[in-house]
Parts: C-alpha cells; sequence; structure tokens
C-alpha cells in the first residue's frame, strides 16, 4: 500500500495488472458481492406494492392567480411564481392531512415523497393551466380516493390564494372607513372588522388604505367564491392546527405565561367565530358555496382513472447491486495487486497482539483510580444525555416524540467520532518514545485510537437500549398499546458501526499525520470537533433546519450527518412529534452505499497521506 502512487498514475499501474485471481482474492470478491446483497436485499425484497394515478385540476387563464401555473421555466419570474406554487401545493396538502370524516383523519400518514414515498401525492403544473394531482399509495382504492381528494384540496388552496389578496383590498377600505369615523355599512363588513381587530387572518402583503369603497357586494361572483374559500382555508388553520397547538402549550404552561396564553387562545377562538361568521353570509346571502366539479375558474375537470401498479424492479435491482458487488470487489483486487494491500494486512496481522495490548492498555489508563471503573462506560452516556435532556426540555423545547431515545441514539454514535478523532490525532505524538525504541508498523497507532474508541462504544450499548426500554414504556401512546417499539431493524447496527470505524480510520490517519506535522493542530482538534458537532444532526432533526435540497447536499458533505440519520433511522425511526410514535425502518440502499463508497474513499486518501508523511515521524518527533 505504500508503493501506490496517488492519484497521478493509479489508473495507469490499474490497467498493467495480468495474470490469474488468487484464492484470497476470489474471496474478496465474493465477500464484495455477498455484503452488497445482503445490505440491499432485504430493502429491495421488502419493497411495498404501490399504486399510482392522478386526478386533473384546470384553472381559467383569466384569473391572476393561474399565472402560478402557466409561467413557463423559462421566464424571468418563473423562481418566484414557482415558490408562489409551492405555497399553494404545500397548503393544499396541509388540507389532507387535516381532512376528517366521522372525527377520525382520513390521511393520518400522508406526507411529501421524501418524508413519506409509500403515502403521497404531488402537484404538477401544465402550461394550459392543468395541474396534475398525482397520488400513490399501498392500496388502489385509496390511491385513487387520495387523487381525487387532493385535486378538490388543490383548488381549494388555488382559488384561497386569489381570496387572500381580495380579503387584503377589502381590509384596506374598511381599515379608510375607520380612520373617518365610519360604522361597517352590512354584517359582512362588521364580521371583517371583527376579524382585523382579532389578526385572525395573518396576510403576508401589508394593507393598503384605500378611499374607494370596495364592499362584498360589489365583487363579482368568482371573486365572492375566491374570498370564500381563502376564508374555509383559514377556519381550518385555526381549528385543526393553530388552536391545537396553542392550547397544548398553554396546558403545559404555569403562572403569568398560562395566563396570556389563554388569552391569546380566547382571541383565537374569537377570530374563528368572526371568520364563520363571515362564511355563513357568504354562503347564504351570495351563494359561494365549493363545489370541485361545476366547471368555474379552477374545478376539478378529471377524476382519476383506477390506479395502475407499480414495477417493484426487484430483479434489475438485485442484478445491479450485484453488479456494484463486483464492481468494488473488482477495484480492490486491482489496488491489491498495484499496491500490495494484503501483505500490509498481513504484517498488521501479525502484531495483532500489540493491537489488543494497547487497545486495553487505553482503556485500563482511562478508568485507572476511579472508583466506578468500566461502569463510567454505562454512566458517561446516561449522564451526558441528561445534560443534554435538561437542556432541551427546558431552555429550547423540543417537540420530538422519544426525545431522550432520539438523543442518545445520536449521542453514543457521535461519542465514538469525537473520542477516536480526538484520541486519534495525538496518538502518534503520544508515543513518540515508543517509535523511538523499536519498530512496528506505524499505522497501529491510529488504529488502536479507533479501536479503543470503539469498543467504549460497544460497551456503551446496553445503557442505550436500557435507556429505549424505559422511555417507551413510560411513552403514553407506546404503554397504551401494551409493548415496546423494539424492531428487526435493530439488526442492521453492525453494518452502520462497520462503516463509521471504515470512515473514523481514515480521518484519523489523516489528522494524526496531520498533527505531526502542524503541533498547532492538536489544539485545534477540539474546536474542530465542536464546530463538527453542529453541523451533525445528532440533537436535531436536519429536515426541520434546512431545506431539502440544502439537507441532501448537507449530507453529502459530511458523512456523520447521514451515519447519525442511519442510526436514528433503524433505532429510533423517523422523526415524530409528541404524541405520534416513531417508526422505524432500514436507510436507503442508495444512501448507504455512497456513505460507504465516500468512507473508503476517505480511508484511502487519509492512509495514502499517512504514508507520505509517516516516513518524516521520526525526525519530527
Amino acid at each position: 500500500m505504500a508503493r501506490l502512487v496517488f492519484p497521478a498514475t493509479l489508473a495507469t499501474q490499474l490497467l498493467k495488472q495480468r495474470g490469474r485471481l488468487r484464492a484470497y482474492q476470489w474471496l474478496w470478491l465474493l465477500l464484495c458481492v455477498a455484503g452488497t446483497l445482503v445490505a440491499a436485499a432485504p430493502r429491495i425484497l421488502l419493497r411495498p406494492l404501490l399504486f399510482d394515478t392522478a386526478a386533473v385540476v384546470q384553472a381559467d387563464p383569466a384569473r391572476s392567480y393561474t399565472r402560478l401555473i402557466t409561467t413557463p421555466p423559462d421566464a424571468p419570474e418563473y423562481p418566484q411564481v414557482r415558490g408562489e406554487f409551492d405555497a399553494v401545493a404545500k397548503i393544499a396538502l396541509s388540507l389532507l392531512q387535516v381532512d376528517e370524516q366521522n372525527g377520525q383523519a382520513l390521511y393520518p400518514r400522508l406526507g411529501n415523497p421524501t418524508t413519506s414515498p409509500t403515502f403521497t401525492i404531488v402537484f404538477e403544473p401544465r402550461l394550459d393551466g392543468q395541474v396534475i394531482a398525482r397520488a400513490t399509495a399501498q392500496e388502489p382504492v385509496l390511491a385513487r380516493q387520495l387523487a381525487d381528494d387532493g385535486a378538490v384540496a388543490f383548488a381549494r388552496s388555488l382559488r384561497a390564494a386569489g381570496g387572500r389578496e381580495i380579503f387584503r383590498l377589502l381590509q384596506g377600505w374598511g381599515r379608510y372607513a375607520v380612520s373617518q369615523g365610519a360604522g361597517p355599512r352590512d354584517p359582512f363588513q362588521a364580521a371583517v372588522r371583527q376579524i382585523w381587530v382579532l389578526d385572525a387572518f395573518p396576510l403576508n402583503a401589508p394593507v393598503d388604505l384605500r378611499d374607494q369603497p370596495l364592499t362584498v357586494d360589489m365583487l363579482s361572483a368568482e371573486d365572492q367564491n375566491d374570498l370564500a374559500r381563502a376564508m374555509e382555508v383559514r377556519e381550518q388553520e385555526l381549528l385543526k392546527i393553530d388552536l391545537p397547538a396553542l392550547k397544548a402549550r398553554r396546558n403545559g404552561a404555569t403562572g403569568a405565561g398560562r395566563a396570556q396564553l389563554d388569552t391569546q387562545v380566547r382571541r383565537y377562538e374569537d377570530g374563528l367565530a368572526a371568520i364563520r361568521s363571515a362564511l355563513t353570509i357568504l354562503y347564504d346571502r351570495y351563494g359561494a358555496n365549493f363545489d370541485a366539479d361545476t366547471r368555474s375558474a379552477v374545478f376539478r375537470s378529471q377524476l382519476a382513472a383506477p390506479a395502475q401498479q407499480r414495477d417493484r424492479q426487484i430483479p434489475l435491482l438485485l442484478g445491479l447491486t450485484t453488479l456494484v458487488g463486483l464492481l468494488f470487489g473488482g477495484l480492490g483486487v486491482a489496488v491489491d495487486r498495484s499496491a500490495g494491500v494484503m501483505p500490509k494486512l498481513r504484517e498488521l496481522y501479525t502484531y495483532r497482539e500489540l493491537v489488543r495490548n494497547l487497545v486495553l492498555r487505553d482503556l485500563r489508563v482511562r478508568y485507572k483510580g476511579s472508583v466506578l471503573g468500566y461502569l463510567w462506560t454505562q454512566l458517561a452516556p446516561l449522564l451526558l444525555m441528561l445534560v443534554f435532556l435538561f437542556v432541551f426540555s427546558t431552555l429550547q423545547k423540543q417537540s420530538i416524540a422519544l426525545f431522550p431515545v432520539f438523543l442518545i441514539v445520536g449521542l453514543l454514535p457521535w461519542n465514538f467520532c469525537a473520542e477516536a478523532v480526538t484520541g486519534g490525532s495525538r496518538s502518534v505524538i503520544d508515543n513518540a518514545n515508543l517509535i523511538k525504541k523499536v519498530y512496528f508498523p506505524r499505522e497501529i497507532l491510529p488504529l488502536v485510537s479507533v479501536f479503543s474508541a470503539l469498543v467504549n462504544f460497544l460497551l456503551s450499548l446496553p445503557m442505550m437500549f436500557v435507556v429505549m426500554a424505559v422511555a417507551q414504556w413510560l411513552y403514553p401512546p407506546l404503554r397504551a398499546l401494551g409493548g415496546l417499539n423494539f424492531s428487526w431493524t435493530f439488526a442492521y447496527l453492525p453494518v452502520l458501526i462497520v462503516i463509521q470505524t471504515i470512515f473514523l480510520a481514515g480521518v484519523v490517519f489523516f489528522t494524526s499525520a496531520l498533527s505531526v506535522a502542524f503541533r498547532d493542530f492538536v489544539h485545534l482538534i477540539g474546536i474542530l470537533i465542536q464546530f463538527w458537532f453542529f453541523l451533525t444532526p445528532v440533537v436535531y432533526a436536519l429536515d426541520n433546519q434546512v431545506s431539502g435540497t440544502q439537507a441532501q447536499l448537507w449530507r453529502w458533505l459530511n458523512p456523520m450527518a447521514s451515519l447519525i440519520e442511519f442510526y436514528h433511522g433503524i433505532l429510533y425511526g423517523g422523526v415524530a412529534y409528541t404524541p405520534e410514535i416513531p417508526v422505524t425502518g432500514l436507510p436507503a440502499l442508495d444512501s448507504v452505499l455512497r456513505v460507504l463508497v465516500t468512507s473508503i474513499g476517505v480511508l484511502a486518501v487519509g492512509y495514502w497521506f499517512f504514508q507520505r508523511r509517516s516516513r518524516t515521524f521520526g525526525e519530527s518527533i
């Protein structure tokens, strides 16, 4: 491995290799194929049956808000218009999520394609003014129902976008009338004035006073319908989102804070009553009821067809997985022939007793003289979790369900990372006397730091499972079901540990060599670890902090972010909020392979740098 020229002549050296494969190289190829299949096959074979269908919404080109659909992608204003369209689609999705029938939510697990790929709906604009409501579900009847209801929700949301602008204009005249000392002209204007006073209908754009009269009876029938849709959307937001959230905050507050929240709850309730009063007038006097299938400014022009089953592509995916394993194994064989990886590994293997003794020495030194000794492997993560739990439960409240489990599942792998990198960065410097006295492969020193941190991590796992069991037992929604949320996905834990160990070995090879060349780096590493901690979703959900595109870039640039999310996924589940129950699942195959390839790349670069610098260790230390 030390003879590898990197990266200028790597390809040339690999292409020069000839001859039969040795037994261990065939074994390596077999293990690579088997490993990729073991990692990927469960997820591929367990892919659910999905059904797709779509309904169609048609918008009148004459309405101002139709530009959200018909603006072409090459138009200068398209980014802003697309953002407004996405906001309308997001409101439509929220309307579906709070839709109820007989007091039960119709679509409790509905989400976007990223958070809920097996039960989702997307809205696709067409330049002819149509919007395709494309639904995906695991049952054909449910997919068809979701597409039809989604088309209705989008039509309502789009009309509400126009209705909010009309409401802003009505408020402009109403506020001007108030400034002139005039009273409301009719019951609807009185209701609008009450909504304004109670701030029950917030608007994105400021309200401009207008001295020209504008009342509801002066609006066209389509404008009245748009206004009614805006009122309906705001009514649903208040009734099913804002008020329940505010009441939950009030119930958890005490003293002056509770009294203040009580006042806000009453204000919301009065605002809801004013909106309902305005809606009653619109329905009874102006006939602004909503019928999504009646031809109008925005209507459902086509019902969903029977849902079609999506091809699961299991043979293709298994074939691609096998091919990836063969390519990865072939690359390993080529590198072995070029760089002599196997002889180096054999040399390291002959020093396995030295590695074991150095790891045991690190563990003994760490706990030497302490009363509790190795019990600190259990107590340290528990106490650290309690510190973070106190901070995020009192100073910065979190609504993540089972937050103690979310915390400890992220903290333990992060501690493994921080401990390995911090100790590994000093491994060569701290063992300077040993290097000068006796020959042994210098790679052992960084690896010992990684293995020592790994052993500490493994010894901490029992405490993690105890915390998970206790927290789940005390969580009312799970306790009502009479069981713990322990899943077979826990068996995926060794795969993640191996990938993280490969990644950390590469990082430590690099930082240990860098510390010898630049001693100031030893003092900087602690600050960098803290910065890295806050860039990694250990105590927060990444998707709640940044947009989908930014989150994806974040994961590509920070493999630890992906690894922590993988741990959360298999041990805790997808991020859920009280009183929801997190559901565990396997990480996406492409994400795991991406992190594995990145980890091996980091290992290759880190080892190459270590080898280049290790020749001068004797002089530098």
